[in-house]
């Protein structure tokens, strides 16, 4: 935390929840990413990656979006 406040940490975390449990609910409601069976799930600047598995949802990334795509393609590569 770079100004010792927890208000966005907790912002975040209430995103993410919110977005996972979407995800849950409906997993293919989001579209497919270009990387090896992968869908994607944007929220602002962060997305999330992850795979539908036979009954299971895998997330395979949590992704700053501001951050270099080809560390992304090599992060995704490895899963």
């Amino acid at each position: 935390m770079r100004n010792k406040s927890t208000s966005y940490p907790n912002k975040l975390i209430k995103l993410v929840t919110q977005l996972t449990t979407r995800i849950s609910e409906t997993p293919l409601l989001f579209k497919e990413a270009h990387y090896k069976k992968n869908r994607v799930a944007v929220m602002g600047h962060f997305s999330i990656f992850y795979k539908v598995v036979n009954d299971e949802i895998l997330i395979t990334a949590f992704w700053d979006n501001r951050q270099d795509p080809k560390n992304l393609l090599k992060l995704l590569e490895d899963q």
